[in-house]
């Protein structure tokens, strides 16, 4: 079983960061000393940290500055999801087995709320939804138990 790698909300804010540097190579050389002043006293505003000040400076730029990002489900984009994928070395023919699978790994609290089961169309797999706040348990008891 793995997350599914298709862009959630954090892979498409650090894509849009390094469209941003990439665009840095079309500033003149000549306008940077004006930035100084502003440079040096974010710097001095971020206690030194150089590092602080470049990423809110990016953060701001890329236009996803007011809050944290909410993971969505990759099957229907409903927030707080996490798309799961399970796949099999064999072909299936009910999707009662994936439920067992998932019901054997992970208590019913956790498998309860599973949702959007949708199974491949050669029967070797199924993804579905968790919620977000019982993703990180679910990976953990399915790396326990692999």
């Amino acid at each position: 079983m793995q997350k599914i790698g298709v862009p959630q909300p954090e892979q498409v804010i650090k894509a849009s960061s390094m469209g941003i540097v990439e665009s840095l190579k079309e500033v003149n050389e000549k306008v940077i000393p004006l930035f100084q002043e502003a440079a040096d006293y974010l710097i001095d505003h971020h206690k030194g940290d150089q590092h602080k000040a470049l990423c809110q400076t990016l953060a701001l730029l890329s236009g996803h500055h007011k809050e944290e990002m909410q993971a969505r489900s990759l099957l229907n984009g409903q927030e707080d999801c996490v798309t799961f994928q399970l796949t099999m070395e064999k072909p299936f023919y009910a999707v009662s087995l994936v439920w067992n699978i998932l019901r054997k790994l992970a208590p019913e609290n956790v498998t309860q709320n599973i949702k959007g089961m949708r199974c491949f169309k050669d029967n070797t797999g199924a993804v579905f939804d968790v919620q977000s706040v019982d993703a990180n348990r679910f990976e953990d008891i399915y790396e326990h138990e692999t």
